[in-house]
Formats: C-alpha cells, structure tokens, sequence
C-alpha cells in the first residue's frame, strides 16, 4: 500500500507539472491564482491615504541616501515634482524638507498607479519605470524611519515603516500580476485547498505504510526499573 501510494502521488505530481490549463502546468496556475489574491488582500493604498491625512503639517527635514550611482537627481526630481525641496548635497545623498503627509499621499498616488498597471503615467510623468520610481520612494521613506527612531519620534517612525512596508514594497514586487478578489473565485480556491490537504494526507499515509510494511515502527520507550 506504501508503494502504491507512492507511485501514484509521483504520477500526479509529475502531471502537475505538465501544460494541461491554458498552456500552464497545474503548478503555475495555481501560484498564479494565489499571487493574484495575495495582491489583492496587500492592497492598503486607501488605509495610507487615511493615515496620511494625519500627518499633514508635520515637517519632514532629512538626507536621503539613494545607494545608487547618480540616483540622487532622479529622487531630487520625484521629491521635488511632489512638493518638496530637494537637492544633491554632493555625497550622493538628497537634502529634503517638506510635509510628512503630502509626500506620503503623493508617494501612495504613485504606488496606486503601478499598482493597478498603469506604469505609462509614471513614465509620462517622471521618465522612469514604474519600479524605478517606487524604489527612490522607498529610500526616501527607510530614510524616514531610521531619523525618526533616532529622534524617539514613535508615531512618524510607524507611519514611515507602514508606506514603505504595506504601500511601496507590494506596489513594486507585484508588478505585472492581476488583481483577483476570492470571493470572485471561491470554487477553484476550495478545490485547491482541498487538493493539498488530500495530497498532504495522500503523501503521509503512504510513508506511514511503507515504513509499517518495514517493519519500521514508532514505540515509547521502555521504563527501566530500578533493580
């Protein structure tokens, strides 16, 4: 019993890894499906919008550092193009003072765009890719954080760790998925949840067997009694 489960959890896993779903093995349709709901459960744009809203007022005064040769124009210019005053100290890093909340709505607004595939209005409006973009947003806001944690500033420091983690980084690393709700595909989602538990049991059952079938079995230990 062991080994034919073994066998045919082998079969139907090489079969999974064939083309039989739109040109996709039954691996690729599925990550693709769950990278899909996984952008739309990471969508947080209107909770930064919210959040921003109270931090309008709150002057922002630090140097950014773009870890990039020649990146400082390219984050003066998006910097600036929103609002703010920035400028190349020199050193490859960007002087910038302007307002916490103002930049932080701008930097969601760019996020949404790319978020939503819609990466030729970035291009139109500051010459650069949509990930280019979203990632001189970044240093900016990881910027922010490490200066308000050195000046004990909890509330900012929070706000900044929430645009770079919950708005920019899944702006960025989603780029090219769809968005797909799953109360749109609750059936496919049950089937497949349900496939991996049956082939998690289907995979451990049959070890289970093969190793009874050995002679292989778990015992407790004998208690030694003292003599």
């Amino acid at each position: 019993m062991g080994l034919i489960g073994l066998f045919s959890f082998s079969i139907v896993f090489c079969l999974c890894l064939f083309p039989v779903i739109g040109g996709k093995s039954g691996v690729q349709f599925a990550d693709d499906l769950f990278n899909q709901l996984a952008k739309n459960s990471a969508y947080h744009v209107p909770s930064a919008v919210k959040k921003a809203e109270q931090f309008k007022g709150f002057v922002v005064d630090v140097s950014v550092n773009p870890r990039w040769p020649e990146a400082d124009k390219w984050v003066s210019g998006i910097l600036a193009a929103n609002g703010a005053s920035a400028s190349p100290v020199g050193d490859g890093r960007v002087r910038v003072r302007g307002d916490l909340g103002l930049l932080s709505m701008a930097a969601a607004a760019d996020a949404d765009l790319l978020y939503k595939g819609q990466e030729g209005e970035l291009r139109k409006k500051y010459g650069l890719s949509g990930r280019e973009v979203i990632y001189y947003w970044w240093t900016a806001f990881d910027d922010l954080i490490r200066r308000y944690v050195q000046l004990n500033r909890v509330p900012e420091a929070d706000f900044a760790k929430f645009m770079t983690t919950r708005v920019l980084e899944p702006s960025y690393n989603f780029v090219g998925i769809e968005q797909r709700k799953i109360s749109e595909n609750p059936t496919i989602v049950t089937l497949l949840l349900a496939f991996y538990v049956i082939y998690t049991v289907w995979y451990g059952f049959s070890i289970l067997y093969l190793f009874e079938g050995l002679g292989i079995r778990v015992t407790k230990a004998s208690v030694k009694k003292e003599a």
